[in-house]
């Protein structure tokens, strides 16, 4: 090569590293910005090492609002009344403050995604699922009563 040439090629090769420092400093691309946002999401959705594999099993939950029943444990409410000639029937239930709830069968409550599976004159059955450590599914009833002073009192046995 001739010298004139060599020249010509460090001149090259000296404007392309420039060009090529001047972009590394310029502010990141947008494109790499969603590359590096991307990136971080991969590492959101990695697997837990040490979580039982046998719980990723188990269906997605999706999360909507509660409703003022589904914020009360089972415990913090009473039956204060039902309303057993409606088609469906109704009840009745009281909280701790005295406010008071209408429900019918199939009315979700509870803080365990429970619902009312029976309305009797003097009962409330709700019925919750819940998962146990190795992902079966388990079906627990809790039954809700009327305290004895609000009780329908027999009249025939009365007599």
């Amino acid at each position: 090569m001739s010298p004139r040439r060599i020249g010509l090629a460090v001149a090259v090769l000296a404007l392309v590293s420039a060009a090529g420092a001047a972009r590394a400093q310029e502010a990141p691309r947008p494109q790499d910005a969603t590359e590096e946002a991307v990136e971080a999401g991969k590492a959101e959705h990695r697997r837990d090492p040490f979580r039982p594999f046998l719980l990723d099993l188990r269906p997605e939950v999706v999360k909507v609002p509660l409703t003022p029943l589904q914020q009360f444990e089972l415990g913090q409410l009473t039956v204060s009344g039902v309303v057993w000639a409606l088609d469906p029937p109704r009840a009745m239930l009281q909280d701790n403050n005295g406010m008071g709830y209408i429900v019918i069968p199939g009315t979700p409550i509870g803080r365990h995604g429970g619902t009312v599976r029976a309305i009797e004159p003097t009962r409330v059955i709700v019925e919750e699922k819940t998962f146990d450590y190795y992902g079966n599914e388990t079906v627990r009833q809790t039954v809700l009563e009327l305290p004895r002073e609000n009780k329908p009192q027999d009249t025939a046995a009365r007599e």
